[in-house]
């Protein structure tokens, strides 16, 4: 399956986030488990999980995700650099867990 760029896009209050494919594919690697084995679907279901979160919180939850997961930092450390605290980063991160198992759980859309 070779996803359509516009997957990785994500609204924000009529802007755009484009997640790049490679943090996609780093931030599945650091959640770990099944995740270690990152593929196409895998990095599509990243994305709507992003996009299931309220609008507020996607743009913080992917740079906190990135920080956290890909870069193997603290969640202490990865929150305190973009001016979080722990306690709002774990629910983000937590939110953002919910959110990709739902996804992860629908059937695959045709391309």
């Amino acid at each position: 399956m070779n996803a359509n760029p516009e997957a990785f896009r994500v609204d924000i209050d009529g802007f755009v986030m484009q997640l790049r494919p490679s943090e996609l594919e780093a931030v599945a690697v650091g959640m770990g488990g099944k995740l270690a084995t990152s593929d196409e679907r895998t990095r599509v279901d990243l994305a709507a999980a992003v996009r299931a979160l309220p609008t507020r919180d996607r743009a913080p939850l992917w740079e906190l995700a990135v920080r956290h997961y890909a870069r193997h930092k603290r969640l202490e450390q990865a929150a305190g650099e973009i001016g979080m605290d722990a306690v709002h980063g774990r629910a983000l991160l937590d939110a953002f867990a919910r959110a990709h198992q739902a996804a992860s759980r629908r059937p695959p859309t045709p391309a």
